[in-house]
């Protein structure tokens, strides 16, 4: 027989390493019976914990309004007729109008002439909404000047019931703050 090759040696020594540190035998049915079973009634505390965890991560995944991004409204026009110059539209064109920043509350309000509430958004039928953003998608019905007011506000905001120097009047003394946009159509 041949003496053992250097590396048989060295993992034979490597297997014996720690032997003497080993736990004698049966040893984990011994700390078992001595902490005794694992109580069941543990995990109806643990309900509760987790419903408020829960809680509490679906409040912080939901940013509130930036009260550091001032309320702005954006308006853009789509033309059916020949181009037109500065803020001024035809009758039957698509306007998108999207208002951002202010408060939790935001919406968008478009008048015709100052005495005809032509989309109050959100609520409405071409209206949307994100947690960054109200828009509004309007066709111009006809001629005249019609105003977008963007209106945000921390508290939930009036209704608008169709004049726009009433509703103006009511979202200034509901504590709201307003941007518009006034656009002709020719």
């Amino acid at each position: 027989m041949s003496p053992p090759i250097p590396i048989d040696r060295l993992e034979a020594a490597l297997a014996r390493l720690g032997a003497e540190h080993e736990p004698p035998r049966g040893w984990e049915t011994r700390v078992l019976a001595a902490v005794g079973a694992p109580s069941r009634r543990g995990w109806w505390f643990a309900l509760p914990a987790m419903a408020v965890m829960a809680a509490i991560a679906i409040v912080l995944a939901i940013p509130p309004g930036r009260p550091d991004e001032p309320l702005s409204i954006q308006v853009s026009v789509t033309s059916v007729g020949p181009p037109v110059r500065g803020s001024s539209a035809h009758a039957g064109d698509r306007v998108h109008a999207s208002a951002t920043g202010g408060g939790r509350y935001r919406a968008i309000w478009v008048y015709r002439n100052d005495r005809e509430l032509v989309l109050a958004c959100p609520g409405g039928p071409s209206c949307g909404s994100t947690l960054g953003a109200t828009t509004a998608e309007l066709t111009l019905p006809s001629v005249g000047t019609y105003v977008f007011v963007a209106v945000t506000s921390a508290s939930p905001l009036p209704t608008p019931h169709g004049s726009y120097d009433v509703d103006q009047a009511a979202a200034e003394q509901a504590g709201a703050q307003t941007r518009r946009w006034k656009l002709d159509a020719l």
